[in-house]
């Protein structure tokens, strides 16, 4: 089943007006039927983290986070060695079976066990290293969960790649769930802040203990050459090495900030910045998760159909097929619209909200808001342009932009050292990965992988939505706090005049014309009953 090049000959977009090809509707629809289940158990998942932030705000002083935030980017950067790459390559690879699943489970579960051994043994040094004591034992309880860590990881990618994702976001968020129960409960009863760590362990045990049952009944039994140990073994090593390192990479870039805030500024100080983190990070985490946990799926396929390479196969000297370049440029700006205008909103609303949900004590961290907010939007069109290079094999692609994101967030980090300031330090994370967009944006254009002037003028015209609900959202917050706000005067009118326009206007907005190019209006929930189908019918797309 083929999938439409789509695009005039000179690689422009569809208008959105034709009729998309039947090839496309299974890609198209089996991406957004997943995100929207990824999407519906974050919603879920992002209530319960709400509630949890506002019991530990009160529960849990800005020193004893402040130092388990220090040892959580611990755990969190031991565990891209834990995981090794392994849950990338399961979700690329071309077809899962028992055999490939239970090697990546058994090279999981010793990189996990070799992790836990370290954080067991060098939790007094970090603990001295950033005068805080609490570290040792938040340290010591957080390794446990090395033990089970990469089976979860393994266990949700398989069935994520077997398109079971309604199975993986429902056992994650009720994993999730449990642990954040049992780490409030032991708080309650005294243990804080050991509580905290507690919380993710039960999650992680629940992930491994569910996902892996429900994965392994889905396989089929194990035989034939798809089961030969040595030959898996040397495919996984090879292939999730340069995964893991550029993972481990990402995440130290992302990091750095905190450990100057901890290491530098104190421990008070980088409870001010994990708390404003954690705030934005429950919707950076939901939109890059929720998309590239099926695009990079889906584009697998999408490029093992039309090109007829493996995953991860170098492309020709001519660049990606037609087809490749569409998808992947849909992709691309489907996530800056979904990441643009949200994350626009929440830096007008943020700062009042935090204040809020956390108490008093907390401005400090709501000034961090807008600008963690501007890096978290560069951050999930950036991730899922990761997942396009990996799917199309360029390691050099992934190396250049990683390079200059670590490269600006380290002088941005040492700007803000020298100046004491946490407001520099979220405005070098937002720089750097500002930089690592532009360079991929870059490569992609002389590397022919995307239809390189549909996707910027179509970020383009997403960040000036932006700046409109920017301003809808500051408009917003100073009206519930009873402050006077010109911008009000220049946002209700704005609006209004969007809204008397929007019917002829959507169909010039990069995002609608993805969706009708695609198939995909009107658009079909996957949470309620569907008729019968009707096979070789080709829906006409919305006008």
């Amino acid at each position: 089943m083929g999938v439409s090049t789509g695009g005039d000959p000179a690689g422009g977009a569809r208008s959105g007006k034709e009729t998309a090809s039947p090839g496309e509707h299974p890609h198209s629809h089996t991406v957004v039927t997943g995100t929207l289940w990824n999407y519906a158990a974050a919603v879920v998942a992002a209530f319960l983290q709400l509630g949890y932030t506002a019991y530990t705000g009160r529960a849990v002083s800005a020193a004893a986070f402040g130092a388990f935030a220090s040892a959580l980017s611990i755990t969190q950067l031991l565990g891209y060695f834990a995981n090794a790459g392994l849950a990338t390559t399961v979700l690329r690879s071309r077809e899962l079976t028992r055999g490939l699943l239970m090697a990546t489970v058994r090279l999981g579960l010793l990189s996990g066990l070799l992790c836990f051994a370290v954080v067991e043994a060098t939790a007094p040094l970090w603990a001295e290293l950033w005068n805080a004591p609490e570290t040792t034992g938040l340290l010591r309880v957080l390794g446990l969960q090395f033990l089970v860590l990469p089976v979860g990881a393994v266990s949700a990618a398989g069935l994520r790649r077997l398109q079971a994702q309604r199975a993986a976001v429902l056992v994650e968020t009720g994993a999730l769930a449990a642990g954040l129960l049992a780490g409030s409960l032991l708080l309650a009863a005294g243990w804080n802040p050991l509580g905290l760590a507690v919380t993710s362990v039960t999650t992680q045990l629940g992930i491994a203990v569910l996902a892996g049952a429900m994965v392994t009944r889905r396989l089929p039994p194990a035989g034939g050459r798809s089961a030969e140990r040595p030959v898996r073994y040397r495919e996984l090593v090879g292939s999730s090495g340069f995964l893991a390192g550029h993972q481990l990479a990402q995440y130290t870039t992302n990091t750095v900030p905190l450990w100057a805030a901890g290491t530098i500024l104190g421990p008070v100080a980088a409870g001010y910045y994990s708390r404003a983190t954690l705030f934005t990070g429950l919707l950076l985490t939901t939109l890059a998760a929720g998309l590239t946990r099926v695009t990079t799926p889906a584009l697998t396929r999408v490029r093992a159909e039309v090109v007829g390479r493996p995953p991860g196969a170098r492309a020709p000297r001519g660049g990606e097929e037609p087809a490749v370049r569409r998808a992947a440029t849909d992709v691309l700006l489907a996530a800056s619209a979904l990441s643009f205008l949200p994350f626009a909103f929440l830096a007008g609303t943020g700062p009042g909200a935090l204040q809020l949900l956390l108490g008093p004590g907390w401005t400090e961290a709501a000034r961090l808001v807008p600008p963690l907010c501007a890096f978290s939007a560069v951050a999930v069109v950036y991730a899922v342009g990761l997942s396009v290079d990996t799917v199309c094999g360029s390691l050099r692609r992934m190396a250049a932009a990683q390079t200059a994101a670590a490269a600006t967030t380290l002088a941005g980090a040492l700007v803000a050292a020298s100046r004491h300031s946490l407001t520099t330090l979220a405005l070098a994370a937002f720089a750097g990965q500002l930089s690592g967009l532009a360079v991929q944006m870059w490569k992609w254009r002389g590397g022919r992988v995307v239809e390189a002037r549909r996707l910027w003028g179509g970020h383009a015209v997403h960040a000036a939505l932006g700046l409109a609900a920017y301003a809808a959202g500051v408009a917003l917050s100073r009206t519930a706090a009873d402050r006077p706000c010109p911008a009000l005067l220049l946002v209700l009118p704005a609006g209004a005049l969007f809204v008397a326009f929007c019917r002829p206007l959507r169909t010039r907005l990069p995002l609608h014309r993805v969706a009708a190019g695609r198939g995909l209006l009107p658009l079909r929930l996957p949470f309620r009953v569907r008729g019968p189908r009707r096979e070789g019918v080709t829906r006409p797309q919305a006008q």
